[in-house]
């Protein structure tokens, strides 16, 4: 066993700081907007698990099941162009998630008592941003984090030892990666989240507006959005420095804010006139 210990590196103080503060971004960030505008907007908490619900079913569930599909039929085609995988990954992301948030809103925007309204609709986002942001990083960061300490006090060992040599190779290879991977890599997980809440708050909100003024278009253009977000993010991921990757999605999340915004600006003094 002397040779695994000897493989064993050592995740440093920065990265374990980044896995931390990542973290905190990822859980703590949505559940202070939900806080924030819960007591600021007076919208019902309800909404924040409705978006966390439909996020769950159509993207991990539905969508998961559909990658199983494709993959098990046509994934050497896709894992072997980055243009195609990229274009698949797009079509799927927009088609569940949009579609799901079409129907949740459609559903909610017909209630009396659990109605959707602005403040509503904003917790819708935060719910499905937060719950998409809470169960894809947060948890890992979490487990990152565990590990991390295993490793620098040395009782990870005693769990490795437990295992037949295949595992214990394979559990190597997984960990490995805590302390050979940049520790700024272990920050940008935490950015890239704010930029994600934000594209799903305004995604949230732009399917709202099409549904609350009957503007069917911004529907279609919330799957557009949703699709060419994901395509540039993949097909981006293969050829940009991660730091300028984060920029981009960073710039693409304030453009989606801000049109946002300008639709349902217009269309809410459209209907007071």
């Amino acid at each position: 066993r002397k040779e695994d210990k000897m493989n064993l590196g050592h995740v440093s103080v920065v990265s374990i700081i980044g896995m931390i503060i990542s973290m905190i971004i990822a859980i703590g960030l949505p559940v202070f907007l939900m806080l924030f505008v819960r007591k600021k907007e007076k919208a019902q908490i309800n909404f924040f698990f409705i978006g966390a619900a439909v996020f769950v079913l159509a993207a991990l569930f539905l969508e998961q099941a559909c990658h199983a599909l494709v993959f098990s039929v046509a994934g050497d085609v896709l894992k072997g162009n980055v243009f195609l995988y990229a274009l698949y990954a797009g079509i799927a992301a927009a088609v569940f998630e949009e579609t799901g948030r079409l129907i949740a809103m459609n559903i909610f925007s017909k209630r009396q008592k659990v109605r959707l309204n602005d403040a509503n609709a904003f917790m819708y986002g935060i719910g499905h941003g937060g719950a998409e942001s809470i169960l894809l990083v947060g948890i890992t960061c979490i487990n990152n984090l565990t590990t991390s300490i295993m490793i620098d006090n040395g009782s990870i060992e005693t769990t490795l030892k437990a295992l037949d040599a295949k595992t214990q190779s394979t559990a190597l290879s997984s960990i490995k990666a805590l302390w050979t991977t940049a520790p700024y890599e272990f920050y940008l997980a935490g950015v890239e989240r704010i930029f994600a809440i934000a594209i799903q708050i305004a995604l949230s909100m732009l399917m709202y507006t099409a549904i609350r003024y009957g503007k069917k278009w911004l529907i279609a253009l919330a799957f557009e959005i949703h699709f060419i977000v994901d395509f540039v993010t993949v097909l981006a991921g293969n050829f940009l420095d991660d730091i300028v990757m984060e920029l981009l999605i960073g710039i693409l999340a304030a453009m989606i804010s801000y049109v946002t915004y300008m639709i349902w600006n217009r269309c809410s003094k459209e209907k007071q006139a």
